[in-house]
């Protein structure tokens, strides 16, 4: 899509810098769907582009840590979709923010949504995007 350029620059900093990325898993199986059914990327709807983008993240594990659901993620993200009732935050979103949030270690959020610079973390973390 039109951010492809900065994904691959923000991918390529952090191997160069040994910095790993963490990828939540709800946030991979999004972008499966979204390339498994953008008929630009899959031909008639096949799955091989899709699954090789999974299967690089889950290969490269010096660069990518695949992170499961935050604790009561239920419930936290509907608590944090109705603080933020006036942000046009998914739920997807709300599930990045919290595992941002949750982990300290955590000091940059990469995203394509400018949007998620509105939420306000427990600790400092850049809300990067393009253009920002």
């Amino acid at each position: 899509d039109r951010h492809h350029r900065w994904a691959l620059n923000v991918i390529e900093s952090q191997r160069k810098l040994r910095a790993p990325i963490v990828v939540p898993e709800v946030v991979a199986g999004e972008a499966f769907t979204k390339l498994r059914y953008d008929h630009r990327i899959s031909g008639r709807h096949d799955a091989r582009p899709a699954l090789t983008v999974l299967g690089l993240l889950a290969a490269d594990l010096e660069l990518f840590e695949i992170r499961g659901m935050p604790s009561e993620s239920h419930r936290r993200s509907v608590e944090l979709l109705a603080r933020y009732v006036d942000q046009t935050f998914s739920w997807v979103d709300a599930i990045v923010l919290l595992s941002a949030d949750d982990d300290r270690r955590v000091d940059r959020l990469w995203t394509v949504d400018s949007s998620l610079g509105a939420y306000r973390f427990s600790h400092e973390v850049l809300v990067a995007s393009p253009g920002h």
